[in-house]
């Protein structure tokens, strides 16, 4: 379902890391459908009422966790002219081990939703970045791969990041293979932001992994500059503190501070990624733009 929605949204992908102009996520029971411990996560239902509080049993593996929310009423992110409001139930996801989960949201003692674990993962937490050049050696680093067999890997961090930035990743102990199509890129918030593919080879390529290690994912980000000046406080986009996925004119906010990478592939052997938690160590190296790559400058979008 992840990767239909992706294909079927996505822009001109040239400028696909950029600004806020964007096909809204697509209307779900849930949106995001991946998520780390401690990310947002809105429920949509029609039986949904302001103030009502219901409990959510989120379940992963062997391991389950109450929660419980009041719904709110709110712009629905999936209609960008913001004209939409609704009732929402927003829920922190808890501290769970990476797999898919199942989730399961009552009113009182009456079951009323269920969500499959084939529609909702619980990836590892999120790689933190800053902007600065670093080299990241993980030992232990804990994800999940999903019911349909893609690999999700958060970085999180990137709200520090305006320098234009290229990030360069291998999980050493997990050799998966994969090519153009295999990998998208979504934001904390549901929105499809780009993908591996010929229309992005100028800043979003591979290299040959070794007999141990994945292959190598190299992603050079632009420069995010005139975003990060756009959106700070009286900035021309300051998000709306009420509601973070709106800037205060009302348009829609794409939140870039977290970027979710959705990996397909396949093993020397042929074989597909299992469904589960996976854990290796993952090397990331992040560098500054110097300057004078093709891709650093951050484009144009006079509509956003």
């Amino acid at each position: 379902m992840l990767l239909l929605l992706a294909t079927s949204a996505r822009p001109n992908l040239a400028y696909a890391g950029c600004g806020c102009s964007k096909p809204p996520p697509k209307p779900a029971a849930v949106i995001p459908s991946v998520a780390a411990p401690g990310m947002p996560v809105t429920f949509y239902d029609r039986r949904f009422y302001k103030n009502q509080k219901w409990n959510v049993l989120f379940t992963s593996g062997t391991t389950s966790i109450l929660t419980s929310a009041r719904v709110v009423k709110k712009r629905d992110i999936t209609d960008s002219t913001g004209k939409t409001s609704n009732p929402q139930l927003v829920v922190t996801v808890p501290n769970l081990p990476p797999g898919p989960t199942s989730i399961t949201i009552s009113h009182g003692r009456r079951v009323e939703m269920l969500i499959p674990a084939d529609s909702f993962v619980t990836m590892g937490s999120l790689i933190g970045v800053s902007q600065k050049n670093s080299e990241l050696e993980l030992s232990q680093y804990s994800t999940s791969v999903g019911d349909d067999g893609t690999l999700y890997v958060g970085v999180g961090g990137l709200n520090t990041v305006c320098d234009a930035m290229k990030f360069q990743s291998v999980l050493d102990g997990y050799p998966l293979r994969f090519g153009d199509g295999d990998v998208l890129i979504f934001n904390g918030q549901g929105y499809f932001i780009d993908a591996l593919d010929p229309a992005s080879h100028n800043h979003f390529f591979i290299n040959p992994g070794g007999t141990s290690t994945s292959d190598q994912l190299v992603y050079e980000r632009h420069s995010f500059q005139q975003y990060c000046i756009d959106h700070a406080p009286g900035g021309s986009k300051q998000v709306d503190p009420k509601d973070p996925n709106w800037h205060l004119d009302g348009t829609p906010h794409v939140d870039y501070s977290i970027v979710i990478f959705a990996i397909n592939g396949h093993f020397d052997s042929g074989a597909t990624q299992a469904p589960g938690p996976i854990s290796s160590q993952m090397n990331m190296e992040t560098e500054l733009g110097d300057g004078i790559g093709d891709w650093e400058p951050e484009p144009n979008q006079p509509e956003d």
